[in-house]
């Protein structure tokens, strides 16, 4: 097998495997766990790690909220894709869920206010999503030929160009958003909380929470549990719009 056939077969492993990538962010947390820097309980710097991961969030929300049900999803399986998405984030960049989780994972780890933490998150990000991008645009060229490879040829794979925009074919779904995406805020937040345990933990001895803390989780514990009954429930059927209906 060509060595790029087994970076490729490489990619599609990761790519059913990618939602376990969290237990390699929590190796590494707890690896250098001794080597997190204290800054005096700074919630402006709180604020700012959890802002980070919030825009990941937001890039998530808004790729997702404008697409066709049958991709961008969290399918795990197989590659799918009904349709080639070319309009809205998806014209600044080729992968902006991607471009969300590394926002995501940058919060976290800044969070823990040791660089070699946030070194090494980058590096394992780098190291599982390669390959994934890899096999998605072998699959993506294999079915949609030159229409992909001019769509490449004009889109960065992962740096934005935002004089690139152009208007979403699709009116913005929120049901879509809170559908497709509640499991990816309630990782967030658990990882945020998890790494402010771990941190207080490792410099001060107390596993305890402050009172943000404690309401920050328990609201999105709340939230995400009424989402996960609303979907269960049936309650985000989502009807197929365009953007000129």
């Amino acid at each position: 097998m060509l060595l790029r056939d087994r970076f490729i077969k490489y990619g599609h492993f990761l790519f059913k495997y990618r939602s376990y990538q969290l237990l390699g962010i929590i190796l590494v947390l707890f690896i250098e766990r001794k080597h997190f820097y204290e800054i005096a309980d700074n919630l402006y710097y709180e604020l700012f790690c959890i802002a980070v991961s919030v825009a990941g969030l937001l890039v998530r929300g808004f790729t997702v909220g404008f697409v066709h049900d049958g991709t961008s999803g969290r399918n795990t399986k197989s590659q799918k894709a009904a349709e080639l998405n070319t309009t809205g984030a998806y014209s600044l960049v080729r992968n902006p869920l991607y471009v969300g989780n590394c926002l995501i994972l940058l919060g976290i780890s800044l969070l823990a206010q040791n660089h070699e933490v946030v070194l090494l998150n980058m590096v394992l990000f780098a190291l599982i999503y390669v390959p994934i991008i890899s096999a998605e645009e072998s699959f993506l060229a294999a079915n949609f030929g030159s229409a992909y490879l001019e769509y490449a040829r004009k889109t960065n794979c992962f740096i934005p160009r935002f004089s690139a925009f152009t208007k979403p074919e699709r009116n913005f779904r929120l049901k879509m958003v809170l559908k497709r995406e509640h499991d990816t805020w309630l990782t967030t937040v658990v990882s945020l909380v998890f790494v402010e345990i771990l941190r207080e933990y490792s410099t001060s001895g107390r596993m305890e929470l402050d009172a943000f803390w404690l309401l920050f989780a328990v609201f999105t514990g709340l939230l995400w549990v009424t989402l996960k009954w609303l979907k269960k429930s049936r309650r985000f059927v989502v009807r197929e719009r365009h953007a000129h209906d």
